[in-house]
């Protein structure tokens, strides 16, 4: 793909946009930024986005369709990114509403702007749109959705509205669905940066059920090279898993960092009640992404290092 084309990207304050935005801006491209800035998104996840001249910030939300389909007209957007989302589950356990909003509703109007103006829509799904693997087999995408919580339902409900204005309307999409991710700037709430902060401030690190949950996980940064790829590799209306396939039980996360960090685990752990719903594994393969070219590399360890440098390095110098 040239690098003369304009990528809007909406989401991009968020943990894994703000990473997206940086790998396509260091690889020359024009990207206009658009988020709603909820407790997720953070403008300082755009400090390094904020030097280059390629780059223009706005802040508004998906469901404002007139603001996000001027600013479409206005820079004659070719591709548009969605990262976008309401993503933690336990929010969605409590209130599925502001799900339902964003992912679906936000969805649908990004898709008739993208039918309006004939724009290619690259969406970012989840591997929990597939459900549990219960036997432990990687799910493929051709595989049916089948969600177990609010969250991942709005997600798939997403999934199934993309595929139908492509039916319908000819819009063109790609489908990322990707594993946990983790790295710099992901918001507190999620599992690694919760481990980190307990242990640095000497608390207690809260462990649903008996911790033997299954997952993989997938450093940010990879996801963003791969979504570069797939950009400049494009082939309309496909879906891929993006993953690193190394699994890990919730448990034994927290056992690895701990060691890393010199302490026994079990002084940390607090075994809590355990989420409701709570999917016991998931399991995606990315075989169809490595035929296209790009492979997914990680350094559990080493990109735990990465993290505690980049955002805890001050915090246990404080302690």
């Amino acid at each position: 793909m040239k690098k003369d084309k304009t990528i809007l990207i909406t989401g991009c304050a968020g943990f894994i946009g703000s990473h997206v935005t940086d790998e396509l801006l260091d690889s020359g491209y024009s990207v206009i930024g658009y988020d709603s800035f909820t407790y997720a998104g953070k403008e300082s996840n755009l400090n390094k986005a904020k030097t280059f001249n390629k780059f223009t910030l706005v802040k508004g939300d998906i469901n404002d369709f007139n603001l996000l389909n001027d600013l479409v007209k206005k820079h004659n957007i070719d591709y548009i990114i969605n990262l976008a989302a309401e993503t933690h589950v336990d929010n969605s356990i409590k209130s599925s509403d502001i799900f339902i909003s964003t992912n679906i509703m936000g969805v649908k109007n990004i898709l008739d702007i993208c039918k309006e103006n004939k724009i290619f829509l690259i969406h970012f799904s989840t591997d929990e749109v597939y459900g549990v693997s219960d036997d432990g087999n990687p799910f493929l995408e051709t595989n049916s959705l089948n969600p177990k919580n609010p969250y991942s339902a709005t997600k798939a409900a997403a999934d199934h509205l993309i595929v139908a204005y492509s039916n319908t309307y000819n819009v063109k999409y790609v489908l990322l669905r990707p594993s946990n991710n983790f790295g710099p700037r992901q918001h507190s709430e999620k599992f690694i940066p919760t481990i980190l902060n307990s242990v640095i401030l000497n608390k207690k690190i809260p462990l649903y059920g008996n911790g033997r949950q299954i997952r993989e996980w997938t450093p940010v940064k990879e996801t963003a090279k791969a979504t570069k790829f797939i950009l400049e590799n494009l082939k309309e209306n496909e879906i891929y898993n993006i993953s690193s396939e190394m699994s890990l039980q919730n448990k034994e996360v927290i056992e690895l960092i701990c060691k890393e960090l010199g302490i026994l685990s079990e002084n940390y752990i607090e075994y809590v009640k355990d989420r409701l719903g709570h999917d016991v594994r998931y399991a995606v393969s990315s075989n169809k992404l490595k035929k296209l070219g790009f492979s997914i590399s990680v350094n559990f360890l080493e990109n735990i290092k990465e993290i505690i440098k980049n955002d805890f390095s001050s915090l246990r110098n404080k302690t």
